[in-house]
């Protein structure tokens, strides 16, 4: 069905876009069927036009608010709507032409479906964790390995500015791998589907002085995480001090600390 919408309207990806099309059923069907999509509202981001939305449409959403900024796309998405290309009664559909970093929710609970594009990962991640009134339950999200493994520690096994403002909202959990002959145009790197689980372990603590902090523990990255947390203003004493309270070497560098001792730092650091 894919293949042959791409033929019907002539589609090309938008390199500008980061745009890559997926085509493969089984992938989308997992995708669509990663968290309880019936009778809830959903935010599908990026849907070009309507691969992965056919599928999250059989469960019946409550609401589906779909969010992009291809005008391309837009026209037919509207097109597909008024040929009758789909069918459905029990669910509300609202197009959103619209940059996500700009779009804000109005629902009081939903999730998040996106395939989003390298360059905008982080930030449509932190748009949805921190800028938005209310937060998602759950993000799906597809992205490539080189963003994920950041996310999830993998390969050097040290911690990101990424993963930490992740870490601060949610658990994250790898779905399915998705190779790249899935996609059309055939992106250089592998993918994967990641699940991000809101929590409240860490609501005490200021979210605009953690990410503040993390900025200054990562600035310099030849540095110890010591030397640029006194170069960001804090007293030598002070650090020194802290370190010896959370039992840091001298030497530690900022990559080397979870979010647990960052959310430490942070509560003495305010």
């Amino acid at each position: 069905m894919s293949q042959e919408i791409l033929k019907r309207f002539k589609i090309r990806a938008k390199k500008a876009l980061g745009q890559n099309f997926l085509q493969d059923d089984f992938v989308l069907e997992e995708i669509a069927n990663t968290v309880e999509v019936s009778e809830n509202n959903i935010v599908e981001v990026g849907p070009g036009y309507w691969a992965l939305t056919e599928k999250i449409l059989l469960q019946e959403p409550k609401n589906l608010d779909l969010v992009e900024l291809d005008p391309d796309m837009i026209n037919i998405l509207e097109e597909r709507i008024n040929t009758n290309d789909f069918h459905w009664d029990n669910t509300n559909i609202k197009i959103n032409h619209i940059d996500v970093l700009k779009y804000m929710p109005e629902f009081k609970q939903y999730d998040v479906i996106a395939n989003i594009p390298y360059y905008i990962t982080s930030p449509i991640l932190r748009h949805f964790l921190y800028e938005t009134e209310v937060k998602p339950t759950h993000m799906i999200i597809l992205m490539q390995d080189d963003v994920w493994e950041k996310i999830l520690w993998k390969g050097k096994n040290k911690s990101s500015v990424l993963s930490l403002f992740i870490e601060k909202k949610c658990y994250v959990s790898e779905v399915i791998k998705v190779p790249k002959e899935c996609f059309v145009p055939a992106p250089k790197i592998e993918s994967s589907v990641l699940m991000f689980e809101s929590h409240e372990n860490y609501n005490e603590v200021d979210d605009d002085f953690f990410l503040k902090l993390i900025k200054i523990g990562f600035s310099e990255p030849r540095k110890k995480l010591s030397k640029n947390l006194i170069k960001g203003g804090f007293s030598k004493e002070k650090i020194t001090n802290l370190f010896h309270t959370l039992e840091l070497w001298e030497n530690t560098r900022w990559e080397d600390l979870n979010v647990e001792l960052w959310i430490a730092l942070t509560k003495e650091l305010i």
